[in-house]
């Protein structure tokens, strides 16, 4: 599909007009908690889509060519700091030199507080094709080509996340918005409202559902975690959205926003031009996006919340799996010419597995490390799954691709690692209390949650060394994760 095929179906056509009227005067209460990215927390009523770009808030850092520091917090901040990082970006890559692409990237992952797409990335890197991949994906992702939709396939997107978003959208010259999490949300939610507000009169196909991913912490980041009534996001990483669908949904996404902007006049200060003012809107969702009870529509959250409890779905808790075994499992059944699918492993491990008979639901919840959002096993050589499966030091930063210290994420990636933290913080705590305590913090839904997120942690700690056999914090988990959720 094209620009102007989507842009005239009649749902989308009155998506975009309801937005033009509707935003201007919508009230949201931006409420956000203390962090790393917003480090005095916020709690502040604003009126209007461009009232929230004054409280836009994303402190953080990342180290230019010179190894200078850069840091940035507010919106002229940020906007300031992704100039510099979009110019020496698209200068590297004019200039074909790999190195400068991949440390400008990485440059932006450091913005970003995200990690998963570090491997990819040092990979195409070493292939020297780092340069070319951003190349041939550009007009594919721009908002003025002609390109169909369906050119984002598999031949062409080799992987997506919250990272690779970033790089795509600060490479575009038409306003190609960064679509994480965050921004999905907050358009799931609007374009939820939207179809609740229009009732009868709209047609029951919904032609517009906007993906987004869980937070790991008691943030809503799903329509359907607002009201029961109305319909569920899909989430990044799962079964309903490829990567493929992913980069889609940023162009899709940006045709959006522009089509919005061509109505109004927002976002016109200090003369900004058209990719300015989509930025502008797509960091102003980002804000939104954070907790979807920031729209005011409170009155069936705390019964969807307990819903939610009940069936123990959050942003922390992970596939129940021994993590360790199953890497061990995976290198050999790798070692052995095995495709490098979960789908395949799954079933060789229902046929393979030595201590128990593995039914296949087992066997799929096994294979949770193996994942994108994960550690991404399935692109690794055999020589780095036995890096990785000999644990210790060197397999963490082989699977991480990285000896940089950990950061806190607002994404939902490396929860096994993240679950390997939390379980470090909670060590000394009786079963009871550990359960008790996370979850009351939001990151499991109840206790039995709780206990396999602790129960997994503990395994992916023990494994690269972060966890003593007793299971408390090593000197590398505290040189690792220093003071990460030290307040827990």
């Amino acid at each position: 599909m094209k620009r102007d095929d989507f842009l005239k179906q009649d749902d989308v056509r009155g998506f975009i007009d309801w937005l033009a009227a509707e935003l201007p005067a919508r009230p949201f209460h931006l409420k956000m908690a203390r962090s790393r990215f917003v480090p005095g927390g916020l709690d502040v009523q604003a009126t209007g889509l461009e009232a929230v770009l004054g409280h836009y808030m994303w402190s953080t850092r990342w180290t230019d060519a010179q190894g200078k520091a850069v840091v940035s917090g507010n919106w002229h901040e940020t906007r300031a700091s992704l100039g510099q990082l979009r110019g020496w970006l698209k200068d590297a890559i004019a200039r074909q030199d790999e190195d400068q692409t991949l440390a400008a990237c990485l440059a932006i992952l450091a913005w970003g507080g995200v990690r998963g797409a570090i491997v990819f990335l040092k990979r195409l890197h070493a292939q020297g094709r780092l340069v070319a991949y951003f190349t041939r994906l550009a007009p594919l992702m721009s908002l003025d080509s002609d390109a169909s939709l369906d050119a984002l396939d598999t031949d062409s997107v080799e992987r997506f996340d919250a990272g690779l978003t970033k790089i795509h959208a600060l490479f575009d010259d038409s306003g190609s918005p960064i679509y994480d999490s965050r921004v999905g949300a907050a358009m799931a939610m609007l374009y939820a409202q939207y179809r609740s507000q229009a009732g009868g009169k709209l047609a029951k196909k919904h032609w517009l559902a906007f993906p987004s991913g869980a937070a790991r912490g008691k943030q809503i980041r799903n329509p359907k975690g607002i009201d029961s009534g109305f319909a569920g996001a899909p989430q990044f990483f799962g079964k309903a959205v490829s990567c493929q669908d992913w980069a889609q949904w940023q162009v899709k996404l940006g045709w959006i926003l522009r089509a919005v902007l061509e109505q109004c006049d927002w976002f016109k200060a200090d003369s900004a031009d058209m990719a300015a003012r989509c930025h502008a809107f797509e960091a102003c969702l980002f804000m939104l996006g954070y907790d979807l009870r920031c729209f005011g529509q409170t009155d069936t959250v705390a019964a969807t919340m307990t819903a939610a409890a009940k069936s123990g779905t959050t942003g922390a808790v992970p596939s129940g799996h021994p993590f360790s075994t199953v890497l061990t499992y995976y290198t050999a059944y790798r070692r052995q010419g095995g495709q490098p699918s979960s789908a395949a492993f799954s079933k060789w491990l229902t046929k393979n597995y030595k201590t128990k008979t593995l039914k296949e639901s087992s066997a799929n919840s096994y294979c949770f490390p193996l994942a994108k959002g994960e550690f991404d096993l399935h692109e690794r050589t055999v020589a780095d799954l036995e890096c990785i499966s000999a644990g210790g030091e060197a397999g963490l930063y082989m699977a991480v691709g990285s000896k940089d210290a950990y950061k806190e994420s607002d994404e939902r990636e490396h929860i096994c690692l993240f679950d390997a933290l939390l379980a470090g913080r909670v060590a000394h705590l009786t079963d009871n209390a550990r359960e008790t305590l996370l979850v009351e913090r939001g990151y499991a839904g109840t206790e039995n949650s709780a206990n396999t997120l602790y129960r997994v942690g503990l395994n992916v700690g023990k494994h690269f060394g972060l966890l003593d056999n007793g299971g408390a914090p090593t000197a590398f988990y505290n040189n690792y994760f220093g003071n990460c959720l030290n307040d827990l």
